[in-house]
């Protein structure tokens, strides 16, 4: 546990201070709580305005990336409608359109109301699947290609084990497959055994490791245009126990130390 705790510079971070992105690349999956003072280049909150709490609420430089989470025939396009007046420099497509437990949205359907996403922003970032190697992408992703719509980079979650050599193969393999540069908008470790009281196999140690090495790689991957941690804890589960960067009164952790000083 020697290397954890301490900055870049050495220095120990500390809850309620700002710390400065040193990552262009480096964005966060949701609004930083005030207290930890965590900066990234950007991040986004699965929705289509800003955060009105939290670090981002206090510094705009932090940049905001809008999503349009699923498919609701009544009220999507007229959402469609508004943020295409606002000339969007880019905008995130459905969240997870293959779990039922999230967008659960069909092929098909997501296929037909893509036209609409055309022309909102200059950069259109595809659905994020649960599993971008899956059958719903890939046949998401030869459609538009056969039928020449916008998508002009893939979104890319990962929850895995805290080997960095498997999570860089897998995005490699991901971006040979579709020929997009890459957002990776949610990665953290998870054991997804560990529910209930059941532990987390995964130590706070291998997560840092892990982030350690994969942030540094992603930033030198000219094919990886930004990456954003997923910093909370699974809802009645200790899967990503160890990956949490904030503690309950939303001050920095070891790991979230580590990732505001990368």
């Amino acid at each position: 546990m020697q290397s954890m705790g301490t900055n870049s510079s050495g220095s120990t971070s500390s809850g309620g201070t700002s710390n400065a992105s040193t990552s262009v690349k480096k964005g966060l999956g949701g609004a930083a709580p005030l207290a930890s003072g965590l900066l990234t280049n950007w991040y986004y909150n699965w929705g289509s305005s800003p955060s009105t709490s939290g670090m981002p609420s206090t510094h705009p430089s932090m940049r905001f990336f809008p999503m349009v989470w699923g498919w609701y025939p009544s009220t999507t396009p007229t959402l469609l409608t508004s943020l295409k007046a606002k000339q969007l420099p880019i905008l995130l497509g459905f969240n997870e359109p293959d779990n039922s437990g999230q967008s659960n949205i069909s092929v098909d359907t997501a296929i037909s109301a893509w036209p609409q996403f055309q022309g909102i922003a200059t950069e259109l970032v595809s659905p994020a699947p649960a599993n971008p190697l899956g059958t719903w992408m890939q046949t998401f992703m030869t459609a538009i290609d056969q039928q020449k719509l916008q998508c002009d980079s893939v979104a890319v979650h990962s929850y895995g084990s805290a080997s960095a050599s498997a999570f860089l193969s897998r995005l490699e393999q991901i971006y040979t497959l579709y020929q997009r540069p890459l957002w990776v908008t949610e990665f953290a470790v998870a054991d997804w055994n560990a529910t209930g009281t059941t532990p987390n196999i995964y130590t706070v140690q291998q997560v840092y490791d892990f982030m350690n090495t994969v942030c540094p790689a992603m930033d030198k991957l000219s094919y990886v245009k930004g990456y954003a941690w997923f910093p909370w804890p699974a809802s009645k589960s200790n899967a990503l126990a160890t990956s949490v960067l904030f503690d309950t009164s939303g001050n920095l952790t070891e790991l979230g130390q580590l990732y505001a000083s990368l």
